[in-house]
């Protein structure tokens, strides 16, 4: 788990070490309703989700979130 502080917004990712999702569940984020409910917050607030593969070939979450008033920089 990491959070990172920008002057803009904070990213919090999750990352593990496992098997990973299947494509289609991390390509989509849709399918499933966990997936989709995190989709839809980050959206709500200004924000972005990833989902995808993580660095150790496990799955990596990424919320981006604004603070107050601004909006979350695209990456």
């Amino acid at each position: 788990m990491r959070l990172r502080l920008e002057p803009r917004c904070f990213h919090l990712e999750i990352e593990d070490d496992g098997r990973g999702l299947p494509p289609d569940v991390a390509a989509s984020a849709t399918g499933r309703n966990g997936l989709r409910n995190m989709r839809r917050r980050m959206e709500d607030v200004g924000g972005e989700f990833f989902i995808g593969p993580g660095s150790n070939g496990g799955t990596l979450v990424r919320l981006t979130v604004p603070w107050a008033g601004t909006r979350a920089p695209r990456h």
